[in-house]
């Protein structure tokens, strides 16, 4: 069986530290977890981060129980932002040995999104890491599949790959015939998760943060992921926020790994 990696937001509890932890006790070698985060309406943080100061114990803690980060988050092409701004974070990524760093392109000028995601692609190149770009209907500068696969084209950077987030894919309009058009080795990883139906939207957030367990919906998952090549990548990212204090982000992770395994199998 393929092996499986573990999104920070789909175990919460405890953050990075707890995620890793959790992660070696389910079985599970490899995690994507924050090292930068978005900031919520209130200007707030909205994940945990690996803060530079636990470098050194976090790096003990991944070696002593076997699990590598395969992605780094979150480094998004923001108007008005440089992302030069990235580098410690980008540094401290790469140091604690992830392989990849999450962008969405909200910028929407052509001109500002090659430059910005060239320079990021370069950053990462240099610290040996490849840059993961994920297109979202919440970023309008890469809000479909086809705009990803023209980008990809376009920035020809060996580093960049494409993201298939199953939510993200359908949610946008893509299609598993649109999947099978695209170059194999231009994707670098895809993400596992479930939904109630196929409506294209481009204001999703409530179910972006409240998925539904791998077979529990009606993306077609198995046929997803038969067209991704063995070199993929797979992330389990199943969040639910939707229950509050009570619930128990534990049992949520330890359902969502055993629908993964079950969904490869």
């Amino acid at each position: 069986m393929r092996d499986l990696a573990l999104h920070q937001i789909t175990m919460t509890q405890g953050g990075p530290i707890g995620l890793v932890r959790f992660a070696a006790k389910a079985s599970l070698k490899k995690v994507c977890l924050f090292t930068a985060t978005p900031l919520d309406a209130h200007d707030k943080p909205m994940f945990a981060i690996v803060e530079p100061s636990d470098k050194t114990e976090f790096q003990s803690l991944l070696a002593d129980n076997d699990v590598s980060i395969i992605n780094a988050e979150y480094f998004p092409i923001m108007p008005e932002t440089d992302v030069t701004g990235y580098a410690a974070a980008l540094e401290l990524a790469a140091e604690l040995g992830a392989k990849r760093a999450v962008t969405h392109i909200h910028e929407v000028d052509p001109t500002r999104i090659a430059d910005q995601l060239s320079a990021l692609c370069k950053m990462a190149r240099d610290l040996g890491m490849e840059v993961g770009l994920e297109f979202t209907g919440f970023a309008k500068g890469c809000d479909s599949l086809e705009k990803a696969v023209n980008l990809h084209r376009t920035i020809n950077q060996p580093n960049l790959k494409i993201a298939i987030d199953a939510l993200h894919l359908f949610r946008t309009g893509g299609t598993l015939e649109q999947l099978k058009t695209v170059d194999p080795q231009s994707i670098g990883y895809a993400q596992i998760c479930d939904g109630p139906h196929f409506r294209k939207s481009d204001d999703y957030i409530e179910e972006a943060m409240n998925r539904m367990i791998p077979g529990e919906g009606m993306f077609p998952l198995r046929a997803m992921i038969d067209l991704l090549g063995e070199h993929v990548d797979l992330d389990i990212e199943v969040p639910h926020y939707a229950s509050g204090s009570f619930f128990d982000a534990e049992n949520w992770a330890l359902e969502a790994i055993a629908a993964s395994k079950e969904l490869l199998e």
